[in-house]
């Protein structure tokens, strides 16, 4: 039988493997003209990427630094709630690109 949590402890939270937590936009949910919401994850089909700011990196992570900025799909991520609070979790992997105001090699010359 599971213990149940304390109320009010805080834990941290790490992040493991080549995972990034990002903090999507705000944007990124949407609600209906009746009211419903509908998260960030479920607006796959039009498969438009957002940018959102990585918070947490894994130890695996390569190419991406907490504070960058990242473009991902919203149907690669897993939604989250840390302290009501909405994030994603994505892999390394399926992060398309990344915009950082540190020097990165082979960059395109393009910004944001």
């Amino acid at each position: 039988m599971a213990a149940d949590p304390v109320d009010g402890l805080r834990r941290a939270v790490t992040v493991l493997g080549d995972r990034v937590l990002i903090a999507p936009p705000d944007d990124a949910e949407r609600r209906t003209k009746g009211g419903i919401l509908i998260p960030a994850t479920a607006r796959s089909v039009d498969r438009k990427g957002l940018w959102g700011s990585a918070i947490g990196v894994g130890p695996n992570v390569r190419h991406i630094e907490v504070g960058d900025e990242v473009l991902y799909l919203p149907h690669d991520a897993i939604e989250v709630d840390v302290q009501d609070e909405a994030y994603l979790v994505v892999r390394e992997r399926d992060v398309h690109a990344v915009a950082s105001t540190r020097r990165v090699e082979n960059a395109t010359g393009l910004y944001l």
